[in-house]
């Protein structure tokens, strides 16, 4: 059997619909052997990978809603600290290394001095992802190795060239730097929102992200408008946009496996 490996990039509160993704996986016995996160995508990548099906997370996510995940600081390098997250995924990834996990696991952030993307593939889980979600001017970068990490989306936000270092044969891309825009830009939330996938749609557009995956999702959002970055209003919608998306591409998934 080939070795399929699967891509979770970056996207914010829209990252739900890679709990959709997964969940038509699930449903069809289709398991990664090898699972790399960007941003939103390494926190649901990571959960995935130390046990939590897609139905559970969804119900954490829900249980917890947005405020236990919040820590506002005095604004300096960012509006909001990553200490709740880091204490948070501690306890459910139950304080595990990637290097304890049976699948080959890894997250992308961006080192904000060199420019440079940065992958964790080794250490804590809880560090890892904190390395990897920084959104620039909300988070604080996270400070790790005399660096100093921002969202990886900002270098890489749909990271499958590391899913293919990592040795996959087969993979499976779910990207949302290339979804639709928001029209309506009324908060600062926003502007960083929408600069930052204006950003990602332009990078993607030069590392033609089609030829370097076999199968590439992107869940479709039109109808579903995001308030804030940290929005929990509408992720039953992002949560189906992110299964439509993957049953439509179910046939070329098992076409990728079987060829």
């Amino acid at each position: 059997m080939k070795k399929l490996g699967l891509t979770l990039g970056s996207g914010g509160i829209r990252g739900f619909a890679h709990l959709g993704v997964l969940s038509v996986l699930e449903e069809n016995n289709i398991e990664a052997d090898i699972i790399v996160g960007c941003s939103i995508g390494s926190i649901i990548g990571a959960l995935f990978c130390c046990g939590l099906d897609s139905a559970a997370i969804m119900k954490l996510a829900k249980g917890l809603g947005r405020d236990p995940w919040l820590d506002f600081v005095i604004p300096k390098m960012g509006f909001i600290s990553t200490r709740k997250i880091y204490e948070i995924m501690k306890l459910l990834t139950k304080e595990q290394n990637i290097e304890d996990l049976s699948t080959i696991f890894a997250t992308v952030g961006t080192d904000l001095q060199s420019g440079k993307e940065f992958v964790f593939t080794k250490g804590p889980i809880a560090e890892a992802v904190c390395g990897s979600i920084c959104v620039p001017g909300v988070f604080e970068p996270y400070a790790y190795n005399n660096m100093l990490l921002v969202d990886g989306a900002v270098s890489n936000p749909t990271p499958v060239n590391i899913t293919k270092k990592l040795g996959a044969e087969v993979i499976i891309a779910v990207d949302m730097a290339g979804t639709q825009l928001d029209n309506e830009i009324d908060s600062m939330q926003k502007v960083i929102v929408h600069s930052l996938r204006l950003m990602e749609k332009n990078l993607f557009q030069y590392k033609k992200l089609r030829e370097q995956c076999d199968v590439l999702i992107r869940p479709q959002f039109s109808a579903h408008g995001v308030r804030s970055l940290t929005d929990f209003s509408n992720i039953d919608s992002f949560y189906a946009s992110g299964r439509a998306a993957g049953e439509a591409a179910l046939p070329a998934i098992l076409k990728a496996l079987a060829d």
